[in-house]
């Protein structure tokens, strides 16, 4: 008798978040990259046994999905040791969440780059750990094993944070199947997710300019006082050391901006709202002072951290928090305010098929003349959007999109 192939999510709604792949004691599901460098689960037939598991697990289909949780306790905060705030992308709260679970012995699941410069979870026991998964990698990580080794430590009983897209947590609890007690999720408000393919094609470009092997890549780079640049990154390379990357070689982040190659599931997210996946989420806290005053204005370029607690559970980090975080609780109309990726999905670049066409034949040189050289409007969007409620922002979008 033929097996059935598994029914899994659609190609345009896979996150890659990896649970079916987690899931099969077989083998028979590996995540391989397509034609844009992208991850998709290819199904070996031979070694599948027909169980069903990939597809009960499968988070983009009705019978996968977990809950959402219920409405958000909302803060503003940062972190007020100033350095470890420098080291972080906006006000460190991501950072003062893993340092709590750390100090009460727990594991600490993020986003780092390997030796590769491939972005992966990998899991810190300790502080120092921490440091590669600080910073925020506009580049979708990729999952491994990482859910089956999350779910070994979660059956030991053992405290675990993972923090992920909001698709990737979302895939987690899936593959989980149960709630445990001892999983606190952390996802982020997301603009969306390119694979790793775009940007392997942009650092390879990079080492060959700069005659180097790169280790590190900073897309928010702050200064030495802490202050963040303005439509900056940073390189870090083996010999040289940091390199700033300044407006004409910095066509990935441009791309990233406009929606040129961001993965297809990004544009219809099924994660987006006030309630979400997660225990908490966060985000830059874009829109403070909007609907209630806030006087401490000096702090904005510092970086402020936008702070949801969406479940029960999470509220009993809040005490482990008060110490290391200067903190004020908001609203969800403040916090969504100025960052409308809380709630609305993704448009697609116009250009984004055109560019999909070319990338692989197109050096990078050619890729940044025609597609990915910013303009007037992108500095005029960045620096406003800081200042201007959503309705603005979203005809800004369709302004520069025009």
């Amino acid at each position: 008798m033929d097996k059935k192939r598994p029914q899994l999510c659609s190609y345009n709604s896979c996150t890659a978040c990896s649970a079916c792949a987690n899931i099969c004691k077989h083998g028979a599901i590996s995540m391989s990259e397509d034609n844009h460098g992208e991850h998709y689960p290819l199904i070996d037939m031979d070694k599948c046994i027909g169980c069903g598991q990939c597809e009960k697990v499968c988070p983009e289909k009705e019978s996968g999905s977990p809950e959402r949780y219920g409405k958000p306790d909302i803060y503003y905060c940062w972190l007020q040791a100033s350095e470890n705030r420098k080291q972080s992308t906006s006000g460190g709260a991501g950072y003062a969440i893993a340092c709590a679970v750390i100090c009460q012995g727990g594991h600490v699941w993020g986003a780092a780059y390997d030796e590769n410069m491939m972005v992966r979870y990998i899991e810190a026991n300790t502080i120092e750990e921490l440091k590669p998964i600080q910073k925020s990698k506009y580049v979708q990580s990729y999952v491994g094993d990482s859910f089956t080794r999350i779910k070994e430590e979660l059956k030991r009983g053992e405290l675990v944070l993972f923090t992920g897209t909001s698709c990737h947590v979302k895939g987690l609890r899936a593959y989980l199947q149960k709630d445990y007690e001892n999983l606190l999720t952390v996802d982020l408000v997301c603009h969306g997710v390119p694979g790793q393919g775009v940007f392997r094609k942009y650092k390879e470009w990079l080492e060959k300019k700069y005659d180097d092997r790169m280790i590190f890549f900073d897309f928010r780079p702050k200064e030495e006082d802490g202050q963040e640049r303005v439509c900056c990154t940073k390189a870090t390379f083996e010999k040289r050391g940091k390199v700033n990357i300044e407006l004409k070689e910095n066509g990935y982040f441009v791309g990233f901006q406009r929606n040129l190659f961001l993965r297809e599931a990004c544009f219809h997210c099924t994660c987006k709202g006030e309630q979400r996946y997660a225990d908490i989420t966060i985000a830059d806290f874009w829109g403070l002072g909007k609907v209630k005053p806030f006087k401490e204005n000096l702090q904005r370029p510092y970086g402020i951290s936008m702070l949801a607690f969406n479940s029960d559970k999470s509220k009993i980090l809040l005490p482990h928090l008060q110490n290391d975080l200067l903190m004020e609780k908001r609203s969800y109309e403040e916090a969504s305010i100025s960052n409308t990726q809380y709630y609305i999905s993704a448009k697609p670049s116009p250009l984004k098929e055109n560019f999909w066409k070319e990338w692989k034949q197109f050096s990078w040189e050619e890729l940044t003349d025609k597609y990915l050289t910013y303009t007037a409007k992108d500095l005029v969007l960045y620096v406003i959007k800081k200042h201007t409620p959503p309705i603005c922002y979203l005809m800004l979008n369709h302004w520069r999109n025009g």
